[in-house]
């Protein structure tokens, strides 16, 4: 290792903790998805609880209000996919120390998107993104100065 140069093995470490919780929330809800369509045990239960909300959604029925459910949770799982993959790249980005600076402010960019689209069920993912992207901005920004 060169005098100056910064390793970004916290950052990865994040990085990695974020993409194993995304990870695990695609699983589970493409299991609650596989379970929806063809368990009618966890089909009625479902129905129960929407049933038990009343006419709260106007007039919608409730084969429609499990369509709605079913499809947010495909794009829950779309989501959880997306940000494994733009983890993966940013780990690799990092190891490689390739626009590190740029590589902070998407992620950190990353960790909030993913906590709002997944719902707030990726919230542990999304921590894990944005405590790797502080991490690697402020490690940036000292590299940077304590070099010129």
């Amino acid at each position: 290792m060169r005098t100056g140069e910064v390793k970004y093995n916290i950052s990865i470490i994040f990085i990695i903790i974020a993409i194993l919780s995304f990870g695990l929330l695609a699983m589970n809800s493409y299991s609650m998805l596989g379970d929806l369509d063809s368990d009618e045990g966890f089909r009625e239960e479902v129905e129960d609880r929407l049933q038990s909300t009343g006419d709260e959604l106007g007039g919608v029925t409730q084969e429609e209000q499990i369509e709605i459910f079913s499809n947010s949770v495909i794009f829950v799982i779309i989501v959880a996919i997306v940000s494994i993959l733009l983890g993966i790249a940013a780990a690799v980005f990092l190891g490689k120390r390739i626009r590190v600076k740029l590589i902070g402010i998407l992620l950190i960019i990353l960790g909030v998107l993913s906590i709002i689209l997944t719902l707030g069920l990726g919230v542990i993912g999304g921590i894990g993104y944005l405590i790797a992207g502080v991490i690697t901005v402020v490690k940036h920004r000292k590299a940077g100065n304590g070099i010129m």
